[in-house]
């Protein structure tokens, strides 16, 4: 068996001093709390708990978080390893050059996930609304050493977005090292937890670090790159198993009721619980999934 970790950025925004920190950076002095960007759904630790029952074979998982300021009451007794070895909280500071720091765009968080002290050649990246919700096993992710991944060719959107645009420029960059290029079209994967290969991130991050390095922004814009170059690459290189673990992706168009219903059934595998400005209910909705989880991890 061979040791696999998970890799999961976290933000929490009601914390003080990140807020100080987001608003000498922005230049507004308006809070970020509640921005969509960042807002916490208070389901953290349930996410946690959630991957150390259905995933109990993952050596370590690793927290990315901004700094000591945002460590939570509940990982507090994870600041020392020796309570909790298999969570590691790791701070910005710890992987990402001073230069880039404060950081507040995940986008350039993804770009230096290579140099997580101790981070495993075989991990997990996961977004913090991805939830493993029933049994998983390791060769759902890696086969033969290799990530598990499923991508199709699609039509690109006609009216894209700032999304659309820096995931196209990504595959735009990795592809050109292949001599493939895409015009109307793109390769998407699942929005599910991605397993990569350490030594394939670094290779794409060496290969491309002045594009990379000249991508950062304060805020998402079309030019930066995000973690999709890796799975890109994986493909294009074929690097890569063609299987994926079940999922689902629970989108904002969902009422909180119909989300309520569906944490209801069974066999769920990873539940992407996306959060959009468009849900106008969100408090209310998150604490419907909070104690759905929390049901969830009783069981």
């Amino acid at each position: 068996m061979i040791p696999i970790d998970l890799v999961i950025p976290m933000v929490f925004p009601q914390d003080p001093q990140w807020q100080a920190r987001y608003a000498a950076a922005s230049g507004k002095s308006s809070s970020a709390n509640n921005h969509v960007r960042f807002r916490s759904w208070g389901t953290e630790e349930l996410l946690v708990r959630c991957c150390l029952k259905y995933m109990p074979w993952l050596r370590t998982i690793h927290i990315l978080l901004a700094s000591e300021s945002q460590v939570q009451d509940w990982m507090k007794p994870m600041s020392n390893r020796r309570n909790t070895p298999k969570i590691n909280l790791v701070y910005h500071r710890d992987f990402i050059p001073a230069q880039h720091l404060p950081c507040f765009n995940v986008n350039t968080i993804e770009m230096f996930l290579h140099k997580i002290p101790f981070v495993a050649e075989h991990f997990i990246y996961s977004n913090d609304d991805f939830f493993p919700l029933s049994p998983l096993a390791e060769s759902d992710f890696f086969r033969d050493g290799l990530p598990c991944q499923h991508m199709t060719e699609k039509p690109y959107p006609t009216d894209p977005n700032v999304f659309h645009r820096f995931v196209k420029g990504g595959l735009d960059m990795v592809a050109a090292d292949f001599g493939k290029q895409y015009t109307d079209t793109w390769i998407r994967g699942s929005h599910s937890m991605q397993p990569m290969l350490r030594s394939t991130v670094e290779e794409v991050c060496t290969r491309h670090a002045d594009r990379i390095s000249k991508s950062f922004s304060f805020r998402r814009s079309d030019r930066n790159f995000n973690q999709y170059i890796f799975p890109y690459y994986q493909h294009l290189s074929g690097k890569y198993v063609d299987y994926e673990p079940r999922h689902a992706y629970v989108g904002p168009k969902a009422t909180t009721a119909q989300v309520e219903a569906y944490l209801r059934k069974p066999n769920l595998g990873i539940v992407c619980l996306n959060d959009n400005e468009s849900i106008a209910d969100w408090e209310q909705r998150a604490a419907v999934v909070r104690r759905e989880l929390a049901a969830i991890l009783e069981r």
